[in-house]
């Protein structure tokens, strides 16, 4: 996907608001899978020479109904063609064994651009076609790589609340990647069980790299929002944050995807509003909010959630940050931005995030 077709995605995909609660802790669901009745092998025996004529006749003429029986009840079908598919012939004039159950194919896509340019805090974000029953295959089946060389990174699996598959899973080191670096991951899964029933019919390749190490931090006690890259601070900026009746999440937020005009819609207000960041799936954005400048340059918290700014530091925060870089809100009444909603990754500790979420990955 180029990043025109992630923005376009996330924008169609999230035009409604995810706003119901998913427990991460609750078991996946059983999978399903398609199981059919085993047709009776055909067993040869020897007879005497004068019924061998027979016998093989006998033999092509059950052979004939037993391809007719497996076309008309849900029997094995050619999953190329799409048609039912008659049994081959024995030597003996019978069928040969038939599969006693379809298989589910199981396809695997990235959220991630190839070859695109990331803030440190971006997720590597898998989404599969159906919900799969066993991730040990997938985590085994991965590779990653930072500069040539292995790293550390984990798989944590999730449902996916935007629309965008079945169940994702996101993968990411103990920390932020390293700054300024190429990482390429592997996951070589084409064949390989996704459980009970299922099988992977791709496998995946993926190159990025990573921009400077830029970081925005917003203080909900002092309501002002600064930026660092590399260390140097470029920006502070004042803010309206969510009002007591509509906090703003806490925790580690990631940039999701960046639109020059984003419309907004709640109880009271519907506005076109300039320079949107989003940061989650139910809806927080940094973002110019021209109705509001008194109460942001009070810093005033007045908003539905979102990071209000002036119209002019949006513009900037716009220039300076990009899809991947973390956005850390500390002083928060709300609680941090749970992993499902959007990007919180980050507010998961790695020993749980190493347990893999709702599959096991050891």
């Amino acid at each position: 996907m180029s990043e025109d077709d992630v923005e376009r995605t996330l924008r169609e995909a999230l035009a409604a608001r995810a706003s119901g609660a998913v427990d991460d802790a609750r078991p996946a669901p059983a999978p399903r899978f398609l199981t059919e009745p085993a047709p009776a092998r055909g067993h040869r025996t020897r007879w005497l020479a004068p019924l061998a004529a027979a016998v093989a006749v006998l033999g092509l003429v059950a052979g004939v109904l037993a391809a007719v029986r497996l076309g008309s009840d849900g029997g094995p079908t050619n999953a190329a063609a799409g048609r039912t598919a008659a049994p081959s012939l024995t030597a003996s004039g019978g069928p040969s064994p038939s599969p006693t159950r379809a298989v589910k194919s199981v396809h695997v896509r990235l959220f991630n651009a190839d070859g695109a340019t990331y803030g440190v805090g971006m997720p590597v974000v898998a989404i599969f076609s159906h919900k799969i029953s066993n991730a040990r295959p997938f985590v085994r089946a991965t590779r990653v790589t930072v500069n040539g060389r292995p790293v550390d990174a984990a798989w944590y699996f999730e449902q996916s609340v935007a629309g965008l598959g079945a169940m994702e899973a996101h993968l990411r080191p103990a920390t932020y990647w390293p700054a300024h670096s190429k990482i390429r991951v592997s996951i070589a899964t084409q064949g390989l069980s996704a459980g009970k029933g299922m099988i992977f019919d791709d496998s995946l390749t993926l190159h990025f790299t990573t921009g400077a190490r830029t970081i925005a931090t917003v203080d909900d006690r002092t309501n002002y929002l600064t930026v660092t890259s590399d260390g140097t601070q470029l920006a502070r900026m004042p803010v309206s944050l969510g009002a007591p009746k509509t906090p703003t999440l806490g925790g580690t937020k990631v940039i999701m995807a960046k639109q020059a005009k984003v419309r907004l819609k709640g109880p009271g207000y519907d506005e076109v509003l300039p320079y949107g960041l989003r940061l989650t799936y139910s809806g927080e954005y940094l973002v110019g909010v021209p109705s509001n400048r008194v109460n942001i340059e009070r810093r005033i918290d007045t908003s539905n959630g979102c990071t209000d700014l002036l119209s002019g530091d949006a513009a900037d925060l716009y220039r300076l940050l990009r899809i991947g870089d973390p956005v850390k809100y500390s002083g928060a009444p709300a609680g941090p931005v749970p992993v499902w909603d959007g990007f919180g990754d980050w507010n998961v500790p790695w020993p749980t995030w190493q347990a893999g979420g709702l599959l096991a990955t050891h």
